[in-house]
């Protein structure tokens, strides 16, 4: 049984507030209404009291919401009724329904409950700063895979291989059903938390995740990383900014690349070797 949380605001900055804080929860996906945002969860993982402590917590009591529980939920009528196509540069990202583009690169993204179709302003970014790093012949982690559209893209760029991580089996089965869609041949899905890399390095670290993850993590992400190797983050908002950099600055990773979309920020990071 699903739980269904209605948060009642029609406000873009308070909903992207709300999904950024409720990351911490592993809701299976979110739908934006006409007059509030609506997140899906399994009902055993989440209670009302813990919502409201999260929002009072970050200063968004006043944000009101209604709670109900559903036996199931027609994910595909959802997204496919919000889904369009996008443009990001020269990549257009469609789903199956939509008709072929003329774009240079296309990518086919059919989400369900994975996050990941370009839309939010942390995947556009990634996507728009992955043409910043040459990926020829190069060996990539993308760390929270989601729909798996970066690991894609980051083959479509000449990537030698990828592995596609994420520890959530829904995002596991849809990165390979997305795979399949793009005829993939580089590119690997695995599930697991990130110390199921087991010592294995790369040249290219992806990582859209949040703020609390890179934090916790930024040293697992750093010695997985090559010398002169690239790490690209995303998932965080500017208040939150100079926490993952000096985060990173303790592991040697040098900011080189700062963006900022709706306050949602990506940075590209390069691991100096000291001399």
């Amino acid at each position: 049984m699903y739980a269904q949380y209605k948060f009642l605001t029609t406000d873009k900055l308070e909903r992207n507030l709300l999904s950024a804080v409720m990351t911490s929860f592993d809701f299976n996906g979110f739908e934006e209404t006409s007059d509030a945002l609506v997140g899906f969860i399994d009902n055993t993982l989440l209670s009302q009291d813990e919502v409201k402590a999260v929002l009072d917590e970050y200063g968004l009591a006043f944000i009101p919401f209604e709670y109900s529980t559903i036996e199931e939920v027609n994910w595909n009528e959802s997204w496919e009724k919000n889904f369009s196509p996008i443009v990001i540069d020269d990549v257009c990202i469609r789903a199956t329904f939509h008709p072929k583009s003329t774009s240079p690169t296309e990518i086919i993204i059919d989400p369900k409950m994975s996050f990941g179709t370009g839309h939010h302003a942390t995947t556009s970014q990634m996507i728009k700063n992955m043409h910043l790093l040459d990926f020829k012949n190069k060996s990539v982690l993308d760390c929270g895979s989601g729909t798996g559209i970066l690991a894609i893209l980051a083959e479509k760029l000449g990537a030698q291989n990828c592995i596609a991580l994420d520890n959530d089996e829904w995002c596991y089965r849809n990165c390979i059903e997305n795979m399949q869609l793009n005829n993939t041949q580089n590119l690997q899905p695995e599930i697991g938390g990130i110390e199921k890399i087991n010592q294995r390095n790369f040249d290219i670290i992806l990582a859209n995740i949040h703020r609390n993850f890179l934090v916790e993590n930024m040293h697992l992400l750093a010695s997985a990383l090559n010398s002169n190797g690239f790490l690209m983050v995303s998932g965080f908002y500017s208040e939150d900014a100079k926490q993952v950099l000096d985060r990173a600055l303790e592991h040697h990773l040098i900011a080189t690349y700062h963006t900022n979309l709706h306050n949602w920020n990506c940075i590209v990071f390069n691991k100096i070797v000291n001399a």
